[in-house]
């Protein structure tokens, strides 16, 4: 039968190629490393790998079983996770998605605070946006995904908000209208602006505020655009130009000034995302209710309070 911690072993080194960083990876010493492969190719009498020198590439049959062994790792880890909940057991990996920019700097804390009250429960949170998360959810590649991004969901779908925050107009310590209470909208044509980029969230949403005003941001001045919201903050701080920034990620990172604009207000629902359809287990309810329940607590520190 095949064993899950062979198919395990191969997944490392086959990401690796490397017998000895696999066997780190791992904690297991590299002559258990290789006696581990030599055992699923004896039960495949196929080769995995094809050594040349002292490099190693995928055979075709390793080519093959690679994708597959994820899935077969991915199962297993779902049965494992499913009969411990049966126990009342509250342990496993959850798998986060965060595309929420302010979620970046508020949700690790309670991910700690999570961790304490659940040990054997692991996080794992990524910020790559490369794929659709919502499929991911859907597949079960993620547990939850945290977004700012509102829009229609699926009825699959459970969502909570979590968090309201705002973006801000944001300028150097030593602006001058820094000393102002607020300023009028149309003020904003007379500066200089680092723009974040047409496609991002922050864009969009500025954007569509100034147009109550019958403003836009293609009538500033601006002669950089940056994606990277961390990036337009330093920027601001380094006296570059100003911007727009969720307030969270401007206070955290940098030392600048927020700057009120008159009538204008920019809300950033931070949402919690899951497919109700999916297997869940007592980790992963557990951790949609500390979620959900800490929403007042997420809110005074987005709010700085």
């Amino acid at each position: 039968m095949l064993d899950a911690h062979q198919l395990n072993v191969f997944l490392v080194a086959a990401e690796t190629l490397n017998f000895t960083q696999a066997a780190e990876r791992l904690h297991m010493s590299q002559p258990s490393v290789s006696q581990h492969i030599r055992a699923l190719e004896k039960h495949f009498e196929e080769e995995l790998f094809i050594r040349q020198g002292r490099s190693l590439i995928l055979s075709d049959a390793g080519r093959v079983l690679f994708p597959l062994a994820q899935q077969f790792i991915k199962q297993s880890t779902r049965i494992n996770e499913a009969m411990s909940s049966l126990k009342g057991q509250i342990k496993g990996r959850i798998k986060i998605g965060c595309n929420s920019l302010s979620g970046r700097y508020i949700l690790p804390i309670h991910f700690a605070k999570f961790h304490q009250l659940y040990p054997e429960v692991t996080i794992s949170c990524r910020t790559d946006h490369r794929s659709n998360p919502l499929d991911a959810l859907r597949s079960g590649d993620l547990h939850f995904l945290f977004t700012n991004q509102g829009q229609a969901y699926e009825p699959c779908f459970q969502v909570k908000n979590l968090l309201t925050e705002e973006i801000v107009l944001i300028a150097p310590l030593n602006h001058p209208w820094t000393k102002r209470k607020a300023i009028d909208p149309e003020e904003l044509l007379e500066e200089t602006y680092i723009l974040p980029g047409e496609d991002t969230d922050t864009y969009l949403k500025v954007n569509s505020a100034l147009a109550t005003r019958n403003l836009s941001l293609l009538q500033l001045n601006s002669f950089l655009t940056l994606s990277n919201p961390e990036a337009i903050v330093l920027s601001v701080e380094n006296g570059l130009g100003l911007s727009f920034s969720a307030r969270t990620i401007a206070t955290t990172i940098g030392r600048v000034a927020i700057i009120p604009i008159k009538g204008l207000n920019v809300p950033v629902y931070a949402t919690i995302v899951r497919d109700k359809t999916q297997l869940s287990t007592a980790a992963r309810d557990a951790f949609w209710e500390h979620m959900v329940t800490s929403g007042d607590e997420l809110q005074k520190i987005a709010l700085g309070a």
